[in-house]
């Protein structure tokens, strides 16, 4: 039987020691766009986003695709064409030798006596993208390399392209984008019109040879190789403001490209150094997680928006945030750029209500209709959501108690504090609850997570999340002195704890259900993923926890699952799947798909931190076989969601570079290293069970922390120093001055 290690090995899959993810190919092949039925592409896509743009990257040594925030896509999808010969014999088929890391992709030819290579990223800041074509010789006879390239800039019913032309000044394509819109609010589907943008194509020398068609480029570019020598050239893309803005920026681009590469190279280097160990599947998820969550982060042109969306692969036609998604992602950002969660608490901040209903999404720009419903604000998208108010009062409990920032509940948006908007939240999930018995009643028209699943009134993941907002914010009151407040909020929490207890948990059987509809004395009972909530919040017993964690092990682990058909492929969302049919809309009316039992990375490390914390089962399967099933398909950023049924793009697997899929990563600083602090700065280190392991740059609260992992000890070190050690696990309490308790 084939290991699923082995199993993206054999498929020509590696992992170095950096982190980098590389692909051997032993027989290159002609490029296939999508593999036919059941079987598996050979092509690579990978995703690459700043806060400014988003690139897809394929073999090869294409850009797939390219659009900036708030202005919309530059380049028509999947258009772009390249041809590379080497003295005069065309290089065909897929490069033997690609390698992923951070932003970059490289991929490498071999040619009699050379060797190229053609590196395609983008850097930490720039709207640009880069293809940096590298040659060298090894022998005694000099080379030539040519490359010849087909742009196509987009053009729809919605945008044409007004001129494209060479200009001998910058040695570039100039195009000038006719005006297009962009999605900002759903399910209605508004769209916001962006206007004229101007693009730039060209590298630093002048192209051999170039010609323009609307809406296409073509380019050629020569390196002449000497001897033993090296040569190279890069390429710049640059779109989406106006000319003036994207001349400067080209000139800029194509004179420092040196400088760029060594930036997106460093930024690889960091995300491989926050952790250190000797497992390579551990350290590569866990770089790949942590790239997904810093990708997360955009900044609108016109500084409109500094917040998370869900994921760059759907482009920025969708611009909207998600208080979940966010709320998960930020779980491995708070250790290392927590100031990118302080600027989506503000933008999520926006659109909470006076009553303080929040929606399931929030659109990056407000919406300009004048015909909104009455429970509809500016920013809403599917208003009145069930998870998102407890989603917000976690997000500013979890950023305080990594930052000691009590500035930003005082900050106001529309006229309200945060901290007044944090307790709004919680009051409007408290203002559901119709008969006081703690348990808010959910209504079949409300969204959480699993949108178009028809649950309602008592649901176990939704009250798990607004028990624990409960606690948070009581803990944040009485960090204020509203010494009432806090009385208040702690006396719901344990009424709501009494009361879940009672209703949702199936003694019997060991576990939560996954909700109740008392009115119809129904029941769906079935495992679900999301209720593992419960169990990381002290909601449920140390007993409770452990029974329930088997029962999800036994029933949503595919490896023990003999009655679903596909084989071990990860820990699906819920099964049996849904009962009432009726209750399903969209893709989750399919077996196996959406939140209807497709694996979702995010919810994999969900669990698996509750694994970790409860030190109980295999905590390894949920933490990493996703990702080993993801790089046996060439997927090599974390998905939203995958489910082996289905062939068609979009539903095998969905969108890529997914923000809160780096729950992975941090679940193991919080459950395997527990680097999780309260609001007092309590932290319990453990020695985590995968052994000798260090992890990096942890910033708390104006410091630099490192954890050290060796044999049965595990140590603090402050900005490098060793300030505390024990073994088998240290409890502390961070603040200026560090103190053992």
């Amino acid at each position: 039987m084939v290991t699923p290690a082995s199993a993206f090995e054999q498929r020509g899959v590696g992992i170095e020691a950096d982190g980098s993810i590389v692909l051997e190919r032993r027989q290159t092949a002609a490029p296939r766009p999508f593999a036919p039925q059941g079987q598996k592409a050979d092509h690579i896509l990978y995703h690459a986003a700043n806060p400014t743009l988003t690139a897809v990257f394929a073999n090869p040594g294409l850009i797939h695709a390219y659009d900036v925030f708030g202005a919309g896509p530059i380049l028509e999808p999947g258009a772009w064409r390249l041809s590379l010969s080497v003295d005069g014999r065309p290089m065909r088929g897929y490069p033997p030798h690609s390698r992923v890391r951070g932003r970059l992709l490289a991929e490498t030819w071999e040619a009699a006596g050379c060797r190229l290579t053609v590196t395609s990223f983008c850097d930490n800041t720039r709207n640009a993208v880069f293809q940096v074509f590298q040659a060298r010789g090894f022998d005694e006879r000099p080379h030539t390399v040519e490359a010849s390239m087909r742009v196509s800039f987009l053009a729809d019913e919605e945008q044409t392209t007004y001129a494209l032309h060479y200009d001998e000044r910058y040695g570039a394509i100039v195009a000038i984008l006719g005006e297009t819109s962009v999605e900002v609010a759903a399910p209605e589907g508004e769209r916001q019109a962006v206007p004229t943008r101007a693009a730039l194509v060209g590298a630093g020398c002048e192209p051999a040879e170039w010609r323009v068609s609307d809406p296409r480029a073509y380019l050629t570019y020569r390196l002449d190789v000497p001897a033993g020598g090296e040569r190279a050239f890069c390429l710049v893309v640059t779109g989406g403001w106006s000319r003036s803005e994207h001349e400067a920026l080209f000139q800029q681009a194509v004179q420092q490209w040196p400088q760029a590469l060594a930036e997106a190279e460093r930024h690889a280097d960091w995300l491989a150094g926050r952790l250190q160990l000797e497992d390579r599947t551990l350290h590569s998820l866990f770089a790949a997680g942590l790239n997904a969550a810093i990708s997360a982060y955009h900044e609108d042109h016109e500084g409109r928006f500094r917040g998370l969306l869900p994921s760059p692969d759907r482009g920025f036609r969708r611009a909207i945030t998600l208080p979940a998604d966010a709320y998960w992602c930020a779980q491995a950002l708070l250790p290392f750029r927590p100031e990118m969660v302080r600027n989506e608490i503000l933008a999520l901040a926006r659109a909470v209500h006076d009553d303080g209903s929040l929606a399931l999404g929030v659109t990056a720009v407000a919406r300009t209709d004048a015909n909104l419903s009455p429970e509809s604000g500016p920013y809403d998208w599917w208003p009145a959501a069930c998870d998102s108010p407890s989603y917000f009062a976690l997000l500013a409990h979890d950023y305080l108690a990594w930052t000691g920032d009590r500035a930003l509940l005082d900050e106001r948006v529309d006229e309200r504090t945060i901290w007044e908007k944090v307790l709004a939240c919680v009051d409007y999930l408290r203002g559901r609850d119709t008969n006081r018995d703690y348990l808010f009643e959910k209504r079949p028209d409300q969204p959480d997570w699993a949108y178009d699943v028809r649950r309602d009134d008592w649901v176990t993941y939704d009250l798990a999340l607004h028990y624990q907002a409960l606690k948070c914010t009581a803990q944040i009151a009485l960090l204020r002195d509203e010494e009432e407040t806090a009385r208040d909020l702690a006396t719901w929490a344990a009424g709501a704890q009494r009361a879940i207890n009672e209703r949702l948990w199936n003694e019997a059987k060991g576990y939560y259900v996954d909700y109740w509809r008392s009115y119809q004395g129904f029941v769906e009972d079935h495992a679900s993923i999301d209720t593992v909530v419960a169990l990381l919040y002290g909601l449920a017993s140390e007993g409770q926890s452990h029974r329930h964690l088997a029962y999800l092990e036994r029933t949503l682990e595919t490896r023990h699952n003999d009655e679903q058909y596909y084989g071990d492929w990860g820990v699906m969302s819920c099964f049996p799947f849904y009962k009432e049919r009726g209750d399903l809309a969209g893709p989750s009316a399919w077996a196996y798909s959406l939140h209807n039992g497709a694996a979702w990375p995010g919810w994999s490390g969900v669990y698996a931190l509750a694994k970790l914390l409860h030190r109980t089962g295999d905590w390894r399967y949920p933490l990493e076989r996703w990702w080993t099933y993801s790089l046996d398909q060439y997927w090599f950023t974390p998905s939203e969601y995958y489910a082996p049924p289905y062939d068609a793009p979009g539903v095998r697997q969905s969108a890529a570079l997914y923000s809160w899929s780096a729950m992975p990563a941090a679940a193991l600083i919080l459950g395997g290293f527990g680097f999780w602090p309260n609001l007092a700065g309590d932290i319990v280190l453990r020695v985590p069970p995968w052994g000798d392991s260090r992890l990096s740059g942890i910033r708390f609260r104006g410091r630099s922390y490192d954890v050290e992992a060796r044999g049965d000890t595990v140590s603090l070190l402050l900005d490098g120093d060793r300030i505390a050690s024990d073994r088998h696990g240290l409890r502390v309490r961070l603040g200026r001055m560090p103190v053992r308790i």
